[in-house]
């Protein structure tokens, strides 16, 4: 989710020097091949999880025949919270080179629409703030590739596709991890309805209320509310009768925080809205809905957010917000919740990944840091596997810590700039607002041409190449 403020992240870095690392580090004798991982367990099939087992089975197939990898699901379906997302070039590219790319776009119009750039408004005049261009000075996608929005669930569906087609990974649904354990060269999952797995290796893939963490990796590390909320619906695009004043998507911005409008599937007959607000922590179970709850008190949330939505964004100075918010009937309240940075991301055979580690309120880079892990991880390991794993966990989290926690750093900054503001402090939001997408431009850039596939990753084998190397065809 993109969101104001649009403060650039310095693009990550290639991590430490590494040219006394293997020093310090005890090896196994390579013939001792019993710790290569065959049996891989990764807990959640959300964009994390499903890209690492895909990334996985590209690196380590060639090297390990028989491995087997399981993907297991807390949900018996999979869900379909979360909206629409937006891709940047780098998550685009990832997808790509995972086979997802052509599966999305085999699914006709719901694929998503393609994003040049965020366009952003003052809500309360119409000005226009500048935008997020997801294209060079010529036109052109950064590395090839653009933006898109599409909506989650699709996203899944299409990740799903290429999972069916690959023979050495398995997703299982209905799966929720309560524990897991540790003994001296297996690990073991402890799920809600009494089964358990074992396996080599764990990846914890599952969100920022990980089980994996919270009961397992770093229960120190809690999720925590960050204050802010989305509060998101999709209406039909008939519904607006004034003329929309964005291409394809629209950070509209206010003193009541931020509205994105974005047409959400390849024919713009549907507009995704989500508004990104300051609401308390107390009242957020006044505004949850949930399954078999009483009809009139879904009815009662579902008014309470129109009436709400209407007063932040109602009177707009943008004829066609207004005719969204007028059309709009069915939001739904999603807080936003965050684990501080510095938690421990592993032990001896179970690794975090995504937002499990390093949950960060949303914004345009969100599914590209999920992709990035994945395919930095399987890389180094693959590099490592004759390796204990803690030396692919070690490597992975110096290659890593420090470029989310600076990413966090600038996601917490923009988010403050939702809260709901005073008249003045509103305008200055606005006045300054060209000024900081202007700033940033050439390390957002500089993000949008990231490619974690191309890091360095060095080590004791300099000739064990990576499926990934930009010298070789993905497939």
């Amino acid at each position: 989710m993109m969101d104001a403020g649009y403060e650039a992240t310095p693009p990550p870095s290639a991590g430490k020097d590494w040219s006394s690392f293997w020093q310090y580090v005890d090896r196994p004798n390579r013939i001792e091949q019993e710790s290569v991982p065959r049996d891989i367990l990764v807990v959640g099939a959300g964009i994390a999880g499903i890209a690492v087992a895909l990334a996985l089975s590209k690196e380590l197939t060639p090297f390990i025949p028989d491995l087997r990898i399981t993907v297991y699901e807390r949900h018996d379906i999979l869900s379909t919270s979360g909206g629409a997302i937006n891709l940047t070039p780098v998550a685009q590219r990832h997808l790509d080179r995972l086979g997802v790319l052509d599966e999305l776009d085999r699914l006709g119009p719901e694929s998503g629409t393609d994003v040049d750039a965020i366009e952003l408004y003052s809500a309360r005049s119409g000005r226009t703030l500048g935008a997020i261009n997801f294209t060079d000075q010529n036109g052109q996608g950064f590395g090839g590739y653009k933006g898109r929005r599409v909506m989650r669930i699709i996203l899944s569906l299409a990740m799903l596709k290429v999972i069916e087609r690959t023979k050495n990974v398995n997703v299982v649904f209905g799966k929720k991890l309560i524990r897991g354990k540790e003994t001296k060269d297996k690990a073991v999952l402890y799920f809600q309805d009494g089964t358990t797995a074992t396996g080599d290796l764990v990846l914890g893939c599952d969100g920022v209320h990980s089980n994996t963490r919270t009961h397992w990796v770093s229960p120190e590390s809690p999720s925590e509310y960050t204050g802010i909320s989305f509060v998101q619906t999709i209406i039909d695009s008939k519904h607006v009768k004034a003329p929309v004043h964005f291409r394809s998507t629209s950070m509209n911005i206010s003193r009541h925080g931020s509205l994105l409008a974005s047409y959400c599937d390849r024919d713009h007959s549907q507009i995704f809205l989500a508004a990104i607000v300051q609401f308390r922590e107390d009242m957020l179970g006044h505004y949850k809905i949930e399954p078999g709850q009483d009809w009139r008190r879904t009815a009662a949330i579902k008014d309470a957010l129109c009436r709400e939505m209407g007063d932040r964004f109602g009177r707009s100075g943008l004829a066609s917000i207004r005719d969204m918010i007028s059309a709009a009937d069915d939001w739904m309240l999603y807080p936003v919740w965050q684990v501080r940075p510095g938690g421990r991301w592993f032990r001896n055979r179970v690794l975090l990944l995504g937002d499990a580690a390093h949950a960060m309120p949303p914004r345009d880079e969100s599914a590209a840091y999920a992709l990035d892990d994945a395919i930095l991880f399987s890389r180094i390991l693959a590099k490592h596997r004759y390796d204990p794993l803690t030396v692919s966990f070690k490597a992975y989290e110096d290659l890593r810590r420090g470029t989310v926690n600076a990413a966090f750093q600038v996601s917490r900054r923009m988010w403050e700039k939702n809260r709901d503001m005073g008249f003045l402090e509103g305008r200055l939001k606005e006045w300054t607002m060209p000024m900081q997408v202007r700033n940033a431009k050439e390390s957002r850039e500089a993000a949008w041409e990231f490619d974690a596939t191309k890091i360095q990753i060095p080590g004791p084998d300099e000739a064990s190449s990576s499926l990934y190397s930009s010298e070789r065809d993905f497939f």
